[in-house]
């Protein structure tokens, strides 16, 4: 058979080296996540249709970015260490397992200490990050926070759990699972009684989330990786716990900065903050296919190859990829760039979704198109400094870049309105992927001597 032939050529070219490998898993990767991508989309030009750029949309994606930054904190490096440890270390089975049930357990534990303090002092800082909200409006942002509450807990367990998928190869299942949450929330939007309400929205996250979570254990316990020990042993947790806590202040500030930017769109009038999040929808979708295939394939890759020493053949690695995801992330936007009206006006001008909103959302697009080369060469330096375990380096590069965005940020939407929130992105997503680049880079080298 033709196809059969192919095949076996594919696999005996892939098979000549480990960076061949890499680039094969990361294709499975990235195609595995393109269904869960597109229901993502679809479910955003869903909402485009029944809430247009109201208010009750700008409620809801404040309450979003609001009650997920403890999670985001801590689960970016908790994450993080979890994939590299179990990627760079020899366990058995069981021991995994164990590692994941400990982590997921001290996690969530911490999570549950973290929110009522967060809870407790939103409502002093909501004048300064929802600035633009009248007072009714605030307080319907405080009582979006509340409702999404469970979604909380359940997302700081999903995200560990994909961790687990992605150290261990499962690309399969990491990327088709999370297409159950977009799924509800549209069947729950098209049922929802009184359209173009926040609470449809919140509502349909959790039920999704708690559906995306049973599948995810269901999975864990089928490949293994989800054990109930009768006594949990926390031997081997320094490593993941030292891991985490030298990735903490960088990841304190990244979550600050979606934070900062919704504060920002916030002070600049109705509808700023959703005409912010639609410019970002399809250039983030696009750039997340590429971009989870290039994270979750990145660190356990580097890990491994480190972990055996390899290191000159890590810096190959990272000149080659770093070319290649340069030069496919220019040819990508090109077109998208010259038709970014068209392309708004195609997936989201109907219902609630008018020309206006069009005009307005167009030129945010068009910013986070030109963001989406550099983000991912800095997503693989981020990764490689990750597996190289210069976590504190890291988290001071993130700093400053989150600090230099806000300023850039807040200093061009004085000039140039909410597209200068997206073009701040942009700028500082450059100076990152150059910097995190010639980082691993040096440190390679120094390895390789």
């Amino acid at each position: 058979m033709p196809i059969a032939r192919v095949i076996s050529r594919w696999n005996s070219y892939v098979a000549r080296s480990p960076l061949r490998k890499m680039g094969h898993t990361a294709l499975v990767a990235a195609t595995t996540s393109l269904i869960a991508k597109g229901m993502a989309f679809v479910k955003e030009v869903v909402v485009a249709s029944i809430f247009g750029l109201s208010g009750a949309l700008d409620i809801y994606l404040v309450a979003f970015v609001l009650i997920g930054v403890p999670l985001s904190i801590l689960l970016n490096a908790v994450q993080t260490a979890l994939i590299t440890h179990l990627s760079g270390t020899s366990l058995a089975p069981n021991e995994e397992a164990n590692r994941f049930v400990a982590t997921s357990l001290l996690t969530l534990a911490c999570l549950a200490v973290l929110l009522p303090i967060w809870l407790w002092a939103l409502p002093y800082a909501l004048p300064w990050l929802a600035s633009g909200f009248s007072v009714e409006k605030r307080q319907a942002l405080e009582a979006a926070l509340y409702w999404l509450i469970p979604y909380y807990f359940l997302n700081g367990f999903n995200l560990l759990g994909y961790g687990v998928l992605q150290a261990k190869g499962r690309y399969l299942a990491n990327g088709l699972l999370p297409s159950a949450t977009p799924v509800v929330i549209i069947l729950v939007l098209l049922a929802w009684s009184v359209p173009g309400d926040w609470k449809a929205l919140a509502a349909s996250l959790v039920i999704g989330s708690a559906i995306e979570s049973l599948l995810l254990l269901v999975t864990l316990y089928r490949h293994g990786q989800l054990a109930f020990p009768h006594r949990l042993e926390i031997k081997g947790m320094d490593a993941i716990i030292t891991s985490s806590l030298a990735l903490l202040p960088g990841t304190v500030m990244l979550t600050a900065s979606p934070v900062i930017e919704q504060a920002i769109a916030a002070a600049m009038g109705e509808g700023s903050n959703a005409a912010l999040a639609y410019g970002y929808k399809l250039p983030s979708a696009l750039q997340g296919i590429i971009v989870t295939a290039i994270g979750i394939t990145a660190l356990p890759y580097f890990a491994k190859q480190l972990g055996q020493g390899d290191s000159a053949y890590c810096l190959h690695s990272l000149k080659k990829l770093t070319f290649w995801l340069m030069a496919g992330g220019v040819v990508l936007i090109f077109p998208l760039s010259i038709f970014s009206s068209d392309i708004v006006a195609l997936l989201y001008q109907r219902g609630a979704f008018n020309a206006q909103a069009t005009t307005r959302v167009a030129p945010i697009q068009f910013a986070y198109f030109m963001q989406i080369p550099f983000a991912l060469v800095a997503m693989l330096g981020i990764k490689l400094m990750a597996a190289l375990k210069l976590n504190w380096l890291t988290s001071a590069y993130t700093a400053v870049a989150v600090l230099l965005q806000a300023i850039l940020a807040y200093e061009l939407s004085a000039h140039y309105g909410t597209q200068g929130i997206a073009w701040a992105a942009t700028l500082v997503s450059a100076l990152l992927a150059a910097i995190t680049f010639f980082t691993a880079r040096l440190t390679l080298l120094k390895l390789s001597q």
